[in-house]
């Protein structure tokens, strides 16, 4: 990756090397101005020894011989000698030489000054770039989540040169993409809700004929058992089928999100109590039980016609895989998060195999002794839930019995 492609880093890393450019000028300036003052502080000094010289009768022209000549080594040893043993070396203390004082404090805090100014100059570089680089990519994330809420005309800005705009034209392209592949799935669904309900109004009219000559036949009351038994299978198939054209409507009409939920306030409770009544002339015939454990006082927020329709699909399901003698039962619970419905039966179990793939349509487990069934009625059960913004989840023991719960979060449920 080319990182010079990037603008703003481009611009930062010049920035930077301005400054440091800057920084090496300032620096050779500060050392000819240090040179400078030193030789200034060094003649200042010199002009007091030899005034001091001068005033102590010493020959003119010595003075200004001993300041103005070269000095060998053997006059560096002797005036050594000389100075150390009246305590003047570069062991003696800064504080004792007022003019080496001065000199080291007056650069000491042009240093401090300077290295301040330079180390916000890189800082401050360095902060724009970041909180310009942040602008762009919170703006691109704010896009990206209104793109994800539902509003497709969101594209992100790639009108720049560099890697980021690059990136952001890529997600553009893949947004593009999505957003003609949703396009197309909803067209599929539209049309697929279509041709379902066009082919289910139309196999309402021959269905209602064979129902009803289903029924003429019946009264007739032939006296032949077996004509008997083929009247009574043939109106038990009239009614599967009747019932799996309008699960298979309702599934469309899910699929397509054509449906617009009635939610209103319900106690659960009676509600629940209301959809058992519905199965228990059913189950006193086939002797099983089904019990309800709710406190009055929950309530929730769903379309009642719709929530009537997945539970009592999970309840037929626990009636069709238990047996004589088993036990279902429905219960509710209350938390501050959370509105939970529990269906559990004593029954068969759902095989392992079958744990991960109970609620994907048309199912049919090869364990299940259940033949009656297509495999829609948890499917639907399963969309109906999460329309309403709860989840839908099974857990179960090969036979020891199988649980369902209903889960509606109340921050999706006010």
């Amino acid at each position: 990756m080319n990182i010079f492609a990037i603008r703003d880093l481009n611009k930062l890393f010049i920035t930077i090397v301005i400054l440091l450019l800057g920084c090496i000028a300032a620096g050779q300036a500060a050392a000819a101005l240090i040179a400078n003052d030193y030789k200034k502080e060094m003649i200042a000094h010199d002009y007091g020894v030899a005034g001091y010289l001068l005033r102590n009768d010493l020959d003119k022209s010595q003075i200004t011989t001993a300041f103005t000549s070269e000095k060998t080594g053997e006059d560096l040893t002797a005036g050594q000698s000389l100075l150390q043993a009246a305590g003047y070396d570069d062991s003696l203390n800064n504080t004792l030489l007022p003019s080496v004082k001065s000199f080291h404090q007056k650069y000491a805090w042009l240093a401090l000054v300077f290295s301040l100014v330079f180390a916000l100059a890189i800082i401050a570089a360095l902060l724009i770039f970041f909180v310009r680089y942040n602008k762009k990519l919170e703006k691109a994330n704010i896009d990206l989540l209104n793109f994800m809420n539902g509003n497709l005309n969101i594209r992100l800005d790639d009108n720049e040169e560099g890697t980021l705009s690059q990136l952001f034209s890529s997600i553009n392209v893949m947004v593009t993409s999505l957003t003609t592949h949703i396009a197309k799935e909803k067209q599929n669904k539209e049309f697929l809700r279509d041709t379902i309900a066009d082919i289910s109004h139309q196999l309402k009219t021959p269905l209602a004929a064979l129902q009803m000559y289903n029924e003429i036949i019946q009264d007739e009351n032939t006296g032949n058992e077996v004509v008997d038994n083929f009247i009574q299978k043939s109106s038990n198939e009239l009614n599967r089928m009747g019932n799996l054209i309008q699960n298979l409507l309702k599934l469309a009409r899910l699929d397509a999100g054509s449906i617009q939920l009635e939610k209103r306030k319900h106690n659960l409770k009676d509600f629940l109590q209301s959809t058992i009544n519905r199965f228990l002339t059913r189950a006193a015939l086939e002797n099983k039980s089904i019990t309800l454990d709710c406190n009055h006082d929950i309530t929730l927020n769903y379309d009642e016609e719709w929530l009537l329709e997945a539970v009592s699909n999970i309840i037929k399901n626990a009636l069709d895989h238990t047996d004589s003698g088993d036990v279902i039962n429905i219960g509710c619970d209350d938390t501050p998060v959370v509105t939970r419905i529990t269906i559990q039966d004593s029954g068969q179990g759902i095989h392992p195999e079958d744990i991960h793939s109970v609620f994907k349509r048309f199912y049919r487990s090869r364990f299940s002794k259940d033949k009656q069934g297509v495999g829609i009625g948890l499917t639907l059960s399963k969309s109906i839930v999460e329309k309403h913004g709860g989840s839908i989840i099974v857990e179960s023991e090969l036979r020891k019995g199988t649980t369902f719960y209903l889960a509606f979060p109340k921050l999706t449920n006010l």
